[in-house]
């Protein structure tokens, strides 16, 4: 295992939750590749982006705070993240984590612990974002989230096309 920056987030923060950020942050074009876990545990994958000239991937999962690991979540339990150390991944990860509150570990791999960030005030995510989640909201129930956010994705990308189709 290399070494690695790391979140953690309230397991409230769901994974589209990130996913919105990174899109509003760092690239509109990210891709979400975040499915149930098998076991039932929650949501687990990746989201893939830019980041300037980065190609990045950042790992999410649900986890619970063990003896070794003492952060202060309500209910014991938080949302992991996890970006390959090397480039941007601190100014990456704080970004993401200020726009929830949470602790960031710059490298897993040093003798420094995680230390908290707090929230940053007033968040909003682009008007792209907004409308995305618009056009998940009417997508039937069955499709999992990330052909929700494709098909949204598409259908914004051909905005233009969609609307003189239509008129």
């Amino acid at each position: 295992m290399g070494t690695s920056t790391h979140g953690y987030v309230s397991d409230k923060v769901s994974a589209t939750d990130i996913f919105n950020v990174i899109v509003s942050k760092f690239d509109k074009d990210a891709i979400f590749e975040i499915h149930e876990d098998r076991d039932g545990m929650g949501e687990i994958g990746r989201i893939h982006f830019k980041f300037k000239e980065e190609d990045r991937s950042l790992f999410y999962c649900l986890g619970e705070v063990t003896n070794e690991r003492k952060l202060e979540f309500e209910n014991g339990k938080y949302a992991f993240l996890n970006l390959s150390y090397w480039g941007e991944s601190i100014q990456i990860m704080t970004e993401i984590v200020k726009c929830f509150g949470g602790y960031l570990d710059e490298n897993d791999c040093d003798d420094k612990k995680e230390f908290y960030i707090s929230q940053k005030e007033n968040f909003e995510y682009t008007k792209y974002v907004k409308e995305r989640e618009s056009i998940i909201g009417v997508l039937d129930n069955h499709l999992g989230m990330s052909l929700k956010i494709q098909v949204a994705t598409q259908i914004l990308n051909h905005k233009d096309e969609l609307i003189k189709l239509f008129s």
